[in-house]
């Protein structure tokens, strides 16, 4: 559900739907006894971490699978898919890593976490270089692996090119993924980014598939109960709704899996953060997130461009809040 609502809104914010209501239902199941503190850390973090997933084009991925001009064309088909598989799996995954990381009983600093946050930074630019480019779409001049719609199978179309970003997300997750493991030996963190890399890259491509057969063929909804049905259907949240349940299952199922490493006893939990800190890094954020929807000025245009810059302030929040402990603790 919290998917399909996603599909009204986009993006970044309308990720963080999904990412609060999946957070609910599983503080609920597997931290019943937690404190509220934990609870609300939990569901912040991995409603941040899905919204990272929220910059990636991924429209004419979808196009690939069920345009009109493609139907037929099962390279066109599988192409597509396999960009869905990825861009789900990137988008997930870093859902799963903020999840095992509320939950670990790791301790992570806000500094660190700075520093965490500006070197995904790095290895996003890099990762667009490596990977995004070159983009030249007035040339026909598109990265070697490229998952929107392409001249390759539409080579007398008239097409718009969609700049892609995902080499940079994913060239991040990893980056990201090999810090809890190899600096952190954090294994709830590894294990939910891996799991969540999956339940995503899983559950994107099958639910699309359901929006795709129904494109691919139209006889079967032109007479009987399907098409009676198919008047009152929205294939595209039906697509939405598909990957939402197969991916919040499988996260589910895996957080399940990996419930051992869960830390369910910590140290109670203080909020130590001065008011007058906390509160002038709320202003700086609603400044921000303000004048990006409501001012044209392009350097605070550039805010919500990266996900990672986006999310910087309120990680800080959330860890200053939620994880400094008194000494006495």
């Amino acid at each position: 559900m919290g998917w399909g609502i996603r599909g009204q809104y986009g993006h970044e914010t309308g990720a963080m739907i999904a990412g609060v209501l999946v957070g609910f239902v599983l503080v609920l199941f597997y931290l019943p006894n937690a404190s509220s503190l934990k609870d609300a850390r939990t569901v912040a973090l991995l409603a941040l971490g899905v919204s990272f997933g929220g910059s990636m084009t991924y429209g004419q991925t979808i196009g690939l699978t069920h345009d009109a001009p493609l139907i037929g064309n099962w390279s066109a088909l599988c192409w597509g898919l396999c960009g869905l598989f990825i861009k789900g799996g990137i988008w997930i995954g870093f859902a799963g890593a903020f999840l095992g990381l509320a939950l670990s009983g790791k301790r992570y600093q806000p500094w660190e976490l700075l520093l965490v946050m500006l070197a995904m930074l790095v290895l996003w630019m890099l990762g667009i270089w490596l990977i995004n480019t070159p983009y030249d779409p007035a040339n026909k001049v598109l990265p070697s692996v490229y998952f929107s719609d392409s001249w390759k199978f539409e080579p007398d179309g008239e097409l718009k090119p969609r700049r892609e970003i995902w080499g940079g997300l994913f060239l991040a997750l990893v980056g990201l993924t090999s810090y809890f493991h190899l600096v952190r030996r954090d294994l709830l963190a590894r294990n939910m980014a891996l799991i969540g890399f999956l339940s995503g890259g899983f559950g994107f491509p099958i639910g699309q598939s359901v929006q795709a057969f129904h494109a691919w063929n139209p006889e079967l909804y032109r007479s009987g109960w399907l098409g009676k049905l198919d008047p009152f259907m929205n294939w595209w949240n039906m697509m939405e709704t598909s990957f939402g349940a197969i991916f919040g299952g499988l996260l589910a199922g895996g957080l399940w899996l990996n419930r051992h490493l869960i830390i369910q006893d910590e140290p109670r939990d203080q909020v130590v953060i001065k008011p007058i800190w906390e509160f002038a890094l709320f202003e700086i954020f609603l400044i921000l997130l303000v004048g990006v929807e409501f001012v044209e000025v392009r350097m605070i245009s550039l805010f919500l461009e990266f996900g990672f810059i986006m999310a910087l302030i309120p990680s800080l929040g959330i860890l200053e809040r939620i994880w400094n402990c008194s000494s006495e603790s």
